[in-house]
């Protein structure tokens, strides 16, 4: 070999084999307590917050490193410091953000020659931090780094290690402050399993209110899942034990907050791993349980865990979640949370959930998603299998009285009143949007008018809530609707469409005497708009009008009798029989100005009397002010024949005879108060059962015109009563 050749050789073995021993002998002998300074610099600088290092730093030389399938090639430095601190930025109440017993960390050699901290490992030994958030949005958590970004360097944390310690929790957003402490269990719980100490209460409580159909529900779902999973070949490995317990008190909004649970060892960030969470927490009347893993932060299903809540009303969550939900009953909910969270970029989705919402049963899935500086927003698909209408009704403002376990009442509906009066939470409606579609197979109001197949779609958009199209089968018949309620204005607007038809006359008073024999089908329309804090207030200070028809019905002959005062016919029905009698036409025609509905035709046509109505609905102080003008056909033994007044509360009305026309022989035409083109607008527009049956109301229209009543008002001395415009009263708020 020739000289200069070996010279080489020895020179490459020098390099390969000396330099790094002596290195190492330099790392391993060195002291590096007089690097502080530098590295807290360094490390100041990086972060943009001050580090300092109280205790030794200490470096070590390896050659190989462990891993999880044994010891393999990876030349670089285990490194140690005690006493580390890191300081809070000056708004925060405590001064340090993290405190450390000591850190130990795996630094490998080959990264740093492209400036990049590659860390596979780091271990925290007895944690003490500090999460702090203003209610602008800054934290304690988020650094500001110093210096040239461009000649910043790289970090890359592989996993992170916990030790026993302490977390205090701050949130000015959610008035919450909470502290928590964090210790080594004695022995490793496998994931999934329970232990003495364990309080399942909550769960047991979710699942005997929502049933055990809702477990069973999760379980094949997620069954589904892992087979879909395993049939792509992306099968998860199994979560790691659980390896700390820990105990958490505080506050949130002035309520009383307390917490416990478990959690794993090791946080994997690079190469994700389960990462498994166990949690039961109580908030004010709310009790929540969780039990599921956490993985890499960046995948769609980052959080996959089971959640049971249970809790006085569902609007309490928006001070626990800050989702914008409903005033409702007592509730129990049972489903998957699954998601991820980003910087700026969330989402969240509640699948698979089943609910009760007092006695109303609600099921789908919602997913949340919080993007940048936009609005919160709320998405999905609920269905239900029966829905009380007072559960939910505040979502409309509408009456949600009812009785929680304690004996109060969880509404705010003011006694004597029967329109929605509970005013909107408009804040609530400022800070999400919405876009739910929800399906009701049934939905009660009472137990006297079921309300089946409701569908509808849900959108709150900038303050806007709409429900449109809400289509809903009622009495036999079907309603298509819409409502438009606008809170950016002050007071917000209200807008309200209807449209009836086929509804059976006897269902929708079943429990009306001598109308639940009843036949005959109604249709009509409606369109209102208004403006107020509350749904009453909107209809109190509504524009608008509403029309009514039935065609082709029958009616109680005593009913008609009673209503006509034929005292002697009354009891000769009575002796007979109650005798069924045909209604020819019943027609109503209401304009609607500042919330006073005026009756522009109130008839019904019978084979034995004409009943003719006039006069007011106030819709803003819910009053009734309506005069019956009966005329009977054909000859009566006796027959006062005087006009009725109907008057009072929509909750308390009294019927009258008129006194002063108690012996008058009014109305003295056929066609007394009705005006013939109103009827006639009305036959094809709401007519229930088509032309056909629209029919029946022609020949009353075509008796009028041979009268020679005019199309733009009955003569004066055929009016029961001059419908004046009403005075203009004030907006309701």
């Amino acid at each position: 070999m020739r000289p200069w050749l070996r010279r080489l050789l020895l020179a490459v073995v020098a390099i390969l084999v000396i330099v790094p021993l002596v290195l190492a002998v330099f790392i391993a002998t060195y002291d590096w307590n007089r690097e502080k300074p530098r590295v807290e610099e360094r490390a100041s600088a990086a972060l943009g917050r001050a580090i300092t290092i109280a205790g030794d730093l200490d470096v070590h030389w390896h050659w190989r490193a462990k891993r999880d399938d044994g010891m393999a090639f990876s030349p670089g430095f285990d490194v140690s410091a005690s006493g580390v601190r890191i300081d809070n930025p000056e708004w925060a109440k405590r001064e340090r953000f993290v405190e450390l017993e000591a850190v130990d960390a795996e630094l490998r050699l080959l990264p740093l020659l492209a400036r990049r901290l590659a860390i596979p490992s780091v271990r925290l030994v007895k944690p003490a931090i500090d999460l702090e958030q203003r209610k602008d949005g800054t934290n304690t958590w988020t650094f500001a780094p110093g210096g040239d970004e461009s000649s910043a360097w790289k970090v890359d944390i592989g996993e992170i290690a916990f030790g026993s310690g302490e977390i205090w929790i701050r949130d000015a957003q959610r008035a919450l402050d909470l502290h928590a402490d964090i210790s080594a269990l004695d022995a490793p719980i496998p994931f999934g399993q329970r232990v003495d100490g364990d309080d399942p209460s909550t769960q047991r409580e979710v699942i005997r209110r929502v049933g055990r159909a809702a477990a069973e529900r999760l379980r094949n779902a997620a069954q589904a899942r892992n087979e879909r999973r395993e049939q792509s070949g992306r099968t998860r490995p199994e979560p790691a034990p659980y390896a700390f317990s820990w105990k958490a008190t505080g506050t949130m909004h002035g309520e009383k907050v307390t917490g416990d649970g478990r959690f794993g060892a090791v946080l994997s960030i690079r190469d994700p791993k389960p990462f498994p969470v166990r949690a039961d927490l109580s908030v004010g009347g709310t009790d929540i349980a969780l039990s599921g893993t956490i993985t890499d932060p960046t995948s769609p299903d980052a959080i996959d865990m089971r959640l049971w809540i249970t809790g006085p009303s569902l609007k309490d969550l928006y001070a626990i979640a800050g989702i914008a939900l409903p005033n409702t009953p007592p509730y129990a909910t049972v489903g998957r949370l699954a998601g991820h969270f980003r910087p700026h970029r969330s989402a969240l989705r509640y699948q698979d959930f089943t609910a009760r919402v007092g006695g109303s049963d609600l099921a789908g899935t919602l997913t949340y998603r919080s993007e940048g500086e936009a609005r919160p927003s709320l998405t999905g698909d609920v269905d239900s299998t029966l829905l009380q209408f007072r559960d939910l009704g505040a979502v409309i403002g509408a009456d949600t009285s009812t009785r929680r376990d304690d004996g109060n009442a969880a509404s705010a509906q003011p006694a004597n009143r029967v329109l929605p009066a509970v005013p909107f939470d408009v804040e609530h409606w400022k800070a999400m949007d919405a876009d739910v579609h929800f399906t009701g197979k049934r939905v009660v109001r009472d137990r006297d008018l079921p309300i089946s197949d409701v569908e509808t779609r849900i959108r709150m958009q900038n303050a806007v809530l709409t429900l449109d199209p809400l289509t809903f089968g009622m009495a036999g018949g079907s309603v298509k609707s819409s409502i438009r309620i606008d809170a950016n204005a002050t007071p917000p607007e209200g807008k309200a469409s209807l449209e009836a038809g086929g509804l059976e006359l006897k269902r929708l008073f079943e429990k009306v005497s001598g109308l639940s024999d009843s036949l005959g089908k109604v249709g009509g329309d409606v369109k209102l708009a208004g403006r107020g804090k509350s749904l009453a207030a909107i209809l109190g200070t509504s524009d608008g009008a509403l029309r009514l028809l039935m065609t082709d019905g029958r009616v109680s002959e005593t009913l008609m009798e009673e209503a006509g005062l034929n005292i002697a016919n009354i009891a000769i029905s009575k002796m007979k029989g109650d005798q069924p009698i045909s209604i020819e036409c019943a027609a109503a025609a209401f304009t609607v100005k500042d919330g006073v509905a005026n009756s522009d035709l109130f008839v019904f046509d019978t084979e034995n009397a004409l009943i003719d109505i006039g006069g007011t609905i106030d819709l803003g102080d819910e009053r009734v002010d309506l005069m019956l003008h009966p005329q009977t056909k054909g000859l009566r033994v006796f027959s006062l024949r005087s006009p009725l007044h109907v008057e009072g509360s929509f909750e308390h009305l009294d019927v009258s005879v008129d006194k002063k026309m108690l012996l008058a022989r009014g109305g003295g035409a056929l066609g007394l108060a009705i005006v013939a083109t109103p009827l006639a607008a009305l036959i094809p527009l709401v007519a229930p059962g088509g032309e056909e049956e629209a029919k029946s109301c022609a020949p009353l229209a075509q008796q009028l015109k041979a009268k020679g009543v005019k199309s733009d008002a009955p003569p004066a001395n055929m009016r029961a009563k001059p419908n004046k415009a009403p005075p203009k009263k004030p907006a309701k708020g």
